[in-house]
């Protein structure tokens, strides 16, 4: 945003009350305590994280250097739509731009909660995000495709029984990559002839998975050959060495969400499958398949710990939708 622009945009009514009406360093600090509880009010590292991201691109955009939070008081309607034209510009999803402009309008939400004055710059009233596609971007696999996915690691090293355990964990619970990654040996149990994993997912949230029978016996046989009989340690860990297979053994620290995404992209590869198949794509095909073979939507939600069902319906892909699209009857 040139400097001209940005003048005009400053010149309007003030979104809260104006600095010059109070002590501009009582502003200042008041404004700056305001920040870092929104950015800490979450228990969840990543959603912090993810947070301070998104906010910092757009305050960087508006010209609010990081010390001077009293100029959050003269952010406009006018400078979150050019943040968002900007976005649009460079080529960013359209989920992607809606979800960096309810972070913003978070913040100045709870701003309005702490006790200023005045509008939501980037309330939906005043900045409209992009449409987000009912179904996501995220490709999901055909059961048989999964079934190739799940079965392609042998079992004949140590890795092998690692990946199995790992795929059969990512394909019967629908977990997140970065749940999958923070899960413990001690987080894998037994609860009242069930075997459950216990998941801590965003926000901090805690759920309870049950799982098939074909994820115990994997995670069985990768635990009998890497379990030293502790249960703080990391349910999956990285090799020690690239080429060892697992047979010199694994490192103490958790494979990571990237280690995941990796070892996914690997196989996909290997077998030939689309290359837009991700980690991430084992989340929806397990909503999708359960919610194809009957599982209630209610469920569903509870399943993929999400916070609301509109959520979990955006994870559902209709494949048979596009079996039945008008494209297949046309002919000339």
């Amino acid at each position: 945003m040139d400097i001209t622009t940005r003048t005009r945009l400053v010149d309007q009514a003030p979104s809260f009350q104006k600095p010059e009406s109070t002590d501009l360093l009582d502003l200042r600090r008041r404004l700056g305590e305001a920040m870092e509880a929104w950015l800490t009010r979450s228990p969840s590292a990543e959603t912090r994280d993810g947070y301070s991201r998104d906010l910092f691109q757009f305050l960087d955009f508006a010209g609010v250097p990081g010390d001077e939070w009293e100029k959050l008081a003269l952010v406009r309607p006018g400078m979150v739509s050019a943040w968002r034209d900007r976005l649009l510009e460079r080529g960013l999803t359209n989920t992607a731009i809606s979800r960096k402009l309810s972070v913003v309008r978070s913040l100045f939400g709870y701003l309005r909660k702490y006790g200023y004055t005045g509008a939501n710059p980037a309330d939906t009233a005043f900045v409209a995000a992009p449409a987000v596609p009912r179904d996501g971007k995220t490709v999901a696999l055909s059961p048989e495709d999964c079934r190739m996915l799940l079965d392609f690691p042998t079992a004949d090293t140590p890795e092998g029984l690692r990946d199995r355990a790992i795929l059969a964990v990512l394909a019967f619970t629908g977990c997140r990559v970065g749940e999958v990654s923070r899960l413990r040996v001690g987080d894998y149990k037994r609860s009242g002839g069930h075997h459950v994993l216990e998941v801590r997912g965003k926000g901090g949230k805690e759920r309870r998975m049950p799982l098939h029978p074909e994820a115990v016996e994997r995670l069985e046989a990768w635990l009998a050959v890497v379990s030293d009989g502790a249960t703080d340690g990391p349910l999956f860990r990285p090799l020690k060495t690239a080429r060892g297979q697992g047979k010199d053994g694994f490192l103490p620290s958790p494979l990571s969400r990237r280690g995941l995404q990796y070892l996914v992209e690997r196989y996909v590869r290997k077998l030939g499958l689309d290359p837009n198949v991700t980690a991430h794509s084992f989340r929806v095909t397990a909503l999708t398949t359960a919610r194809e073979r009957g599982a209630d939507i209610v469920d569903l939600q509870d399943f993929a710990g999400h916070a609301d069902p509109r959520t979990t319906l955006t994870y559902i892909r209709n494949r048979d939708r596009l079996s039945r699209s008008p494209a297949y009857v046309l002919k000339y």
